[in-house]
């Protein structure tokens, strides 16, 4: 029988307890902040927010480098040297992180890699799927395992709603046209994730508390979602009655068992403080 690790990114924004509940191993990304450049996920997240608000640039996000990746890999092969790695990556037409796995790879017998198309939460559900997959097909090969995520990644629908377009506006991601038309109109547009890329999705209208409630109901108006892989995230500055507003309407909707995941660094970086999104796995067609 064969024993897989599953290795990702810190931007996966996977809970420690998926981490523990799986034995997932996380390859840190990076985040700059001036001079000082920090892995993701050894500071808190607020602290990014502070320093754009204290000097108006954004933090910058970069991936993993090979030697990143080489690190992990050689420490999962040194605690079990019969392993197979099996490397999810991070959505790689977003970061140079799932090139610097496939360069750290080279070096070792055993690693498979396959990009998961997603970030953050949507990310997470791969992974999540993945390792469920592996603890009920023990016995199947890693080709198998790889086509496995190939497939749920495709079913894997994310969407997320940024309190504040400032932080999009910085990265360039929102022009200043759309930015302050947003703000006058009060629209509030959701980024979505299409083929690997942050791209914007459907506008809303009102304020956030209702525009978040219109984009979660559509959500589940556009995808039949399997109930059991339900994961919210929210950046610091998500209020807790924003937090009961929503799993109260997942219940509506007979989702009991969602989870709530902290956005890290990495994406946080682009939201900005207040985003919340969701992602779900499509069921299978019968």
């Amino acid at each position: 029988m064969n024993k897989y690790i599953i290795t990702t990114e810190s931007g996966s924004d996977l809970s420690k307890e998926m981490i523990e509940r799986y034995n997932v191993k996380v390859i840190p990304m990076h985040v700059t902040m001036g001079d000082e450049t920090h892995p993701d996920g050894s500071f808190d997240v607020q602290d990014a927010f502070d320093y754009y608000e204290k000097t108006g640039t954004l933090p910058k996000t970069s991936g993993t480098s090979p030697q990143d990746n080489a690190k992990v890999f050689r420490q999962v092969f040194e605690e079990h040297p019969d392993a197979h790695i099996i490397h999810i990556g991070y959505s790689a037409v977003t970061t140079v992180s799932f090139n610097a796995a496939k360069i750290a790879a080279q070096d070792f017998d055993n690693v498979y890699l396959v990009d998961s198309k997603h970030v953050s939460i949507g990310a997470a559900a791969v992974v999540k799927a993945t390792a469920q997959f592996i603890e009920t097909h023990p016995d199947t090969g890693p080709e198998a395992i790889i086509s496995f995520v190939e497939g749920i990644r495709e079913r894997t629908q994310m969407v997320f709603m940024p309190k504040t377009l400032q932080y999009l506006k910085a990265g360039g991601r929102v022009s200043s046209l759309a930015f302050y038309s947003a703000n006058l109109l009060k629209i509030q547009p959701s980024i979505k994730l299409e083929n690997g890329y942050l791209v914007p999705g459907d506008k809303y209208r009102g304020s956030f508390d209702s525009c978040l409630k219109k984009m979660i109901t559509n959500f589940f108006k556009k995808y039949d979602i399997d109930p059991d892989t339900v994961l919210m995230v929210g950046a610091p500055g998500v209020l807790d009655s924003q937090k009961e507003m929503v799993f109260d309407l997942l219940k509506e909707k007979g989702i009991n068992n969602a989870k709530w995941l902290k956005a890290g660094a990495v994406i946080s970086s682009h939201g900005g403080p207040g985003a919340i999104g969701i992602t779900g796995i499509e069921k299978t067609p019968e």
